[in-house]
């Protein structure tokens, strides 16, 4: 029988009870208040594919997770002024082109836009893992302004990468081990916080690269991931999907113009429209 659209977004886990309550609970007697409840709610729902000690795994990786979050001042991240903010900003443009159906955020980002060699040359991987790291608060923000908007709970954002432009330099063995640490940045550090990435205009020279760096994207993440050859395939997807052209960015053929994840970036209102 098919779902009317509240029925389905009311069924989107992010939106439900919580089943894991043991796993929650868990969290909060060993870390108590270091953590707020959606973040207990994304660590109690994450390592489902942990078969033998779940617990265990979820116990350890929060530890890990709330003491990377001390020391990079995770929390400090959207009121401080990073070195070199605006060149990174040039060097590696991002985008909010709009929202899904269900609420979700969608995150953009085009390969011939990021300057490759600025960014190698400006900065260090850590410096690099900071800045992404301010990226991934403002995403968290957003999607936080979204779901008091929205009146349910919502902590999963969309990402779209469009690979136009895509090189040689950018399959070099150098790159490809800069990406493994910024790939893990989300998995380790933000888990559940992807709902859907999309790689569009994947060229036939990408595959080969592709199987390389899937090799360090983790089976659920990995099941999240899609490739399109092109932007009609991808847009055509999408639209099935719940994403509306008025959150397609402008260069895959969509409405957006977005709004740039810059330090001048602000996250939108959380009241209703209708308010």
């Amino acid at each position: 029988m098919q779902q009317d659209g509240a029925t389905e977004i009311a069924l989107l886990e992010e939106s439900l009870p919580l089943t894991e309550v043991d796993f929650y609970d868990a969290i909060k007697k060993e870390f108590g208040t270091d953590c707020n409840e959606e973040f207990c709610i994304r660590l109690a729902r994450a390592y489902r594919g942990e078969k033998k000690n779940r617990m265990g795994k979820t116990i350890g990786e929060t530890r890990k997770v709330l003491e990377w979050r001390k020391q990079v001042k995770a929390d400090e991240l959207l009121e401080t002024k990073l070195e070199q903010a605006d060149v990174f900003a040039q060097s590696w443009p991002s985008m909010i082109s709009g929202e899904d159906y269900y609420g979700h955020i969608i995150n953009y980002d085009r390969l011939k836009d990021i300057q490759l060699d600025a960014c190698l040359s400006h900065f260090n991987l850590e410096q690099v893992l900071l800045h992404r790291a301010k990226h991934m608060e403002r995403l968290r923000a957003e999607m936080a302004a979204v779901s008091k908007r929205a009146g349910r709970r919502i902590y999963r954002h969309i990402c779209i990468f469009d690979l136009s432009g895509i090189g040689l330099k950018h399959m070099a063995p150098s790159v490809i081990n800069f990406l493994k640490p910024i790939f893990d940045l989300g998995q380790v550090y933000y888990p559940e916080s992807l709902f859907r990435m999309y790689l569009v205009n994947a060229p036939f020279v990408f595959w080969g690269t592709w199987k390389i760096i899937s090799n360090f994207i983790d089976p659920e993440t990995k099941e999240k991931i899609q490739i399109f050859k092109n932007a009609d395939s991808f847009v055509a997807d999408a639209k099935k999907h719940g994403i509306p052209m008025s959150a397609i960015p402008k260069a895959l053929g969509g409405e957006s113009v977005g709004r740039m994840l810059d330090d001048n970036f602000v996250v939108s209102s959380c009241v209703p429209a209708s308010e």
